[in-house]
Formats: structure tokens, sequence, C-alpha cells
């Protein structure tokens, strides 16, 4: 990763995200006579979230952008009568809003749980690779009238902001309790949302539970121009009331603050010729949804090209803050394999994301001053990134100024000084080293590995490493370190040094590199891992991955590790915990000098072998593969595993060797 400073462009102001809204108040219905709360109180947008930025909502169907903090503002189109006088049953529902506690009137009633109903037994569910959105983990678009049917506590689907989620199986992890969560089953439960508890992270908490977009039904041709058989849905033609109007212009002003500005169209163009581009409400409304949409003002016209190169897509922004902390979104894509680091330089937060070979940097202004430790996150399915930064001091901002710096290629590895935070052992001779760089939290991308210098005897000793990502070493606070799995060699030149490493010491490291491309894992259900000692490294990041994976869950995962002793077998205990708790990941062991006492395999990696433990039908490619095959290991291992896999039919487009 290149420094930002060599490459990146001094942006301009038209550029920068800075966002001041109003809040939007709505009178309620006056026929809707038996809802009391409603009746003598404005509903509010006003909340303490995010909104989306500039550069739109994530097209990752597994996250949705949040939203950000709304200032306040003088109510416009209040009538003075609803202001006036209260009768008693109206006083005492006022007097009971001011007492809830809460600024909506509904104070947060907590009910006693279930055992195994806590949080944290809701995240090792949606862990395990149950489906719990009842569609088989596909995406698909919703219509209104399909979420009405899902209104039981046995089959139970709700909308918030566009998105469906199946929440049949977090009723009984519902703080709240089924009843009050089943208020909002089967109907767009966005403005119930908002009232009662906006602040809850929800598309991180239902992100196992997303069933897709939620769609709108569109009049047909007939009911639009066919005058003599009206029908219910021509209601939608006819002149909208002033709250309706009131609510077009206030979304439409959002949009405006939202959507970045066109450049002026000076002389005649294509986009002149095949039609005026979309408005900013309508673009707002594109980048909102999943589905390829294509608009344009004018019927049968060209869709609106894209300026952005194709393998270069723009970065997707979004922030949400609590008093503490603000997080910044970064949305990639799908299976980009982002990698990335953060630092905080003379008060701005610049963020630096890599992917196929590009650098972009994502600069934040924000309205009061930040502070370490910075926290970095990588979602390798989605492609999202989060940024978690502490405030200095408590407290609600309404603006954060976002601005993404030019797309440049990577011209060399960056370097980062990090220091010793922890020495951990894995086997006999081998230890697990912790380093935090001193800059700001690193994060590789799957599959990739780094290099360690160090100057010895007058020359410079360079050797590579993968790190082996989270849940392999201990639990880290803050920010998760980079951990490298060091092997010690008695005549090796850098690795006895590297063994020896105490907590404090400083470690040069460059990098991230490699050519993985996770995108060839999208459709595979199926993995083979061949791994031989140390070479076990980059597997355990995409063991992970694909057992986590939800689109398309993964079925099998089959690792065949081969060491020369018992005693040199890496993670062992680790591999135990996963296939006993996993059904799906099988592990066969197989040693070259094993003792007596051994009742696994022996031997090499050969034909003979691979074939008698994996039968040749599940590895042959077919027209239509669904199985991918991973190595790593000492060169001769590598090689002799890359010709035995062609032997045995598999395809070269399904493997990938690990050489470093």
């Amino acid at each position: 990763m290149a420094d930002p400073l060599d490459h990146e462009q001094s942006p301009s102001r038209n550029n920068s995200l800075k966002i001041s809204l109003p809040t939007v108040l709505c009178t309620p219905d006056s026929s809707d006579k038996n809802d009391i709360s409603l009746k003598n109180n404005f509903v509010t947008s006003e909340s303490k979230l995010s909104l989306p930025s500039n550069l739109g909502t994530p097209t990752s169907p597994l996250r949705l952008s949040s939203p950000m903090s709304l200032p306040t503002s003088p109510t416009p189109f209040i009538k003075s009568k609803q202001s006036s006088t209260l009768n008693p049953n109206q006083q005492d529902v006022k007097n009971n809003l001011e007492n809830s506690g809460s600024a909506t009137g509904n104070p947060r009633n907590k009910c006693a749980l279930q055992p195994g109903h806590s949080l944290m037994d809701w995240i090792r569910l949606g862990n395990s690779g149950r489906d719990l959105t009842g569609v088989g983990g596909r995406v698909r678009p919703v219509s209104p009238a399909e979420l009405a049917a899902h209104n039981t506590q046995k089959d139970a689907w709700l909308a918030i902001r566009g998105r469906v989620y199946n929440i049949t199986h977090y009723l009984p992890y519902h703080p709240g309790g089924p009843e009050e969560l089943m208020r909002g089953a089967g109907m767009d439960a966005t403005q119930l949302f908002d009232k009662v508890h906006p602040w809850v992270n929800y598309d991180s908490l239902l992100a196992k539970c997303l069933v897709g977009p939620l769609t709108h039904d569109l009049p047909s041709a007939e009911e639009l121009f066919e005058s003599s058989s009206p029908s219910p849905k021509s209601d939608r033609l006819r002149e909208p009331s002033k709250a309706q109007e009131l609510v077009r212009k206030s979304m439409e002003n959002l949009a405006n603050c939202i959507t970045p500005v066109r450049k002026k169209i000076t002389s005649k163009s294509d986009e002149n010729v095949k039609g005026s581009p979309p408005s900013k409400i309508m673009q707002s409304l594109i980048q909102s949804s999943d589905l390829p949409v294509s608009i344009s003002r004018r019927a049968a016209s060209s869709p609106v090209k894209s300026v952005e190169k194709p393998e270069v897509p723009p970065l997707r922004c979004d922030w949400i803050q609590t008093s503490r902390k603000i997080t910044i979104s970064v949305y990639t894509g799908p299976l980009a394999n982002p990698g990335g680091c953060a630092r905080i330089t003379e008060g701005i937060l610049l963020v630096e994301v890599a992917t196929n070979g590009w650098l972009r940097t994502l600069k934040v202004v924000p309205e009061a001053r930040l502070q370490e430790p910075l926290q970095l996150k990588v979602y390798a399915e989605s492609g999202k990134i989060d940024i978690i930064a502490q405030k200095a001091e408590a407290g609600v901002w309404k603006s954060c100024e976002l601005t993404p710096g030019v797309a440049t290629p990577v011209s060399s590895p960056r370097t980062v000084d990090c220091k010793v935070e922890h020495v951990g052992e894995v086997s006999h001779d081998t230890v697990l080293l912790s380093l935090q760089p001193r800059s700001g939290p690193v994060v590789v991308p799957l599959g990739y590995h780094v290099r360690v210098h160090k100057r010895i005897s007058g020359s410079e000793c360079v050797r590579s490493y993968t790190p082996v990502g989270e849940g392999w070493g201990p639990p880290a606070e803050g920010s998760s370190p980079l951990r490298l799995a060091v092997k010690k060699y008695a005549d090796g030149v850098l690795s006895p040094h590297l063994a020896d490493l105490k907590v404090g010491d400083t470690v040069q490291l460059s990098g991230p590199y490699g050519n993985f491309q996770l995108q060839k894992l999208k459709s595979v259900k199926t993995m083979f891992l061949f791994a031989a000692g140390t070479g076990i490294t980059p597997m355990l990041g995409l063991l992970k991955f694909m057992l986590l994976r939800s689109n398309p869950r993964c079925e099998r995962v089959h690792l065949l590790f081969f060491n020369k002793t018992e005693k040199d077998i890496l993670f062992r205990n680790h591999f135990e915990d996963i296939a006993s708790e996993d059904k799906r990941f099988k592990i066969t062991q197989i040693l070259s000098d094993s003792s007596s006492t051994w009742s696994g395999l022996k031997g090499r990696i050969t034909e003979e072998l691979v074939s008698s433990v994996l039968e040749k039908d599940t590895i042959k490619c077919k027209e239509q593969c669904s199985h991918f095959a991973c190595l790593c290991g000492p060169t001769e291992f590598t090689h002799a595993g890359l010709k035995l896999l062609k032997n045995l039919d598999m395809n070269e487009n399904c493997i990938h060797a690990f050489m470093g």
C-alpha cells in the first residue's frame, strides 16, 4: 500500500460532504381517531442516526448503510389549535410521555430472556451457518403483498429502510420481548423502529436474517390510462395532499444534500443527446437499491453512462455515531477482498483502501477531535471496512465531512514499523507474534502475505509470512494486531531472531503481496485445502471465510494437513474444536515421520494417497464446477500437489497455489 501523500490529489470543495439537515415534522392524519398518541403528538424524523453519504449505500446484500445524525430546526406547519388546550385523557398521555424517560415516550423496558438467548448466543447462532433467512440465504426482492403474508410468530418478516428481514429466529432473543417486535411484523416498521430505538445497529444485528430489498407495486398501463374503469391503484395519480407534498420536498432536499453535484454541461455531449440524467432524488433511490436499475427521464432513452472505469469502482461511504465513538464504513463491493490502514494526522482521519492493485484514500474531517486507539475491521464477503475512532469529548455531532481521493495504482508496497504486543507458543518450535503497527491499524487482504525485513551482519534479510487472522490467537483489546506464525529453524538466518523477540521490540514489515482473487470463490460450495507445515497459515483465513459465508452457503471444507511428526501439527486444538462444532469441516492429518503410536495416515503427498482420501468424482471438474482447491507448503510439495490434481481431472481455474 503506497503512501497516499505521494498520489492523492487535492480534492475540491464540491466533492466534500458536510451534512446539516432540517428536521422533518409531519402532522398525523386527522381521520385516525383511535391512535391518541399520534393524534396529539408530532412524528419527527429527528434521531441520533446517520444518513447515507454522498456516495450512496453499499452494494452488498448483507450490509445496509447506516443513518447519520440530524440537527434540530424550527417546526413547520404546526397548527395552533393542537397545542392550545388538552382534555384530561390527552393530558395523561402527555404526562406519560414526559415521565417515560424516552424521547418518543417508549421506555426501554427489557424482559427477562430465557437461558441461552443472550446477545452472544444470537451471534453464535448467526455464525453457525444455519439459514436464518428462510429462503436459502439467497437475496431476492420482496413485494409488500409477500411481506404482509409473513405476520405470525412462527413466520415473521419486517422491513426497515427498504430491507426485509426474517425475524422469526430473533424473536426469543429480543430484549423487549417477542410481542413488542411483532408490532412491526408483516409491514414496513421503519417509523416504529425510529420511534422506539433508532440508535440500535439493526443492520449488523440482523445481517444473517436479510431476505432482500422491499419493492413497490407499480400500476399497470391499463390502470394508468384507462379512465372508464378506475381502480384503487389509480389513486396514486391524484394530487398529493399538503402533508405528502411536505414529505416529498423534504426527501428531495435530503437527496440534494447527500448526492454529489453533477458538473455543468456547457456543450453538446452524450448526456444532452441521449437524455437528461436522473434527478438527485432518483439517483439516491437507485443507489439505495440492490437491483440492477437504469433510470432516465425520457422514455426509451439510453441509460446514463458511468464516468468511472468498471475496474475501479467508486468507494461508497457512510458513518454512524454514538456519544463516545464514530464508525466510518467503506464499501468496496462483494468479494472485493480489500486491505487497508487508518491513521490520525493533524486531527484528520486518513483511511487507505487497496483493492486489485488500486489504492484510494478517504479523508475524514470530523466535527470535533478524535483520539486513538483506532479499530479496523474488514468483512470479506461484503467487502465492507469499518473504521472505529474514539471521540475526545462525549457528544453528538451534526456533521462529518467525507472526501474520497482519486484511485491510483499501487506503485510500491508500504513499509511500517510494528511493535511486538504479545508472544505466544503454537508448537515446540513455532511462536505466534502479535504485532501492532505504530502508525495505525493495518488489515491484509485474505490470502496475501507480508515480508519481514531485518539487517543482519550488514546485509538485509527478508522472509515472507501470511498473517493468521482473528480467532487463532489470544483476543486483543482495541485494534486487532497482525499475527505471524514463525517457525524457528536451527540453521536459519532470520527465524531464530524473530522467535526470540520480546514484548516491546520493533519489527519492520512491508506489503501486502499476493494475487489471490476472492471472486474465484463466488460460486464455490466445496473447498479442498492442501497444506504442509507452516503452509497452513493462508488456509486459516480461507477456512473461517468459507464456514461463515452465507451466499452461497458452503457445504464442505476438507483440509489435508501434512507434517513430519505429531508434535509439529500447528493449531491442532483449534481444528478439533471447529470440527466438533461444525460438521461441514473435516481434517485429515498425514505424517511422514510418525511414531508407532500414530493411528492416522502416513506418507507424503501422492496421487494414490489423495485418491484414497478423496473420491475422484468429488474433485473432477464438470461444466459447472462448485469446488475449489488451494495448496501451500514447500516448493516441492506445491508442485507435486498441482500435478496430481490435474491428473485427477481438476481444472486449472479451480486451483490456486500460494507461492511465497
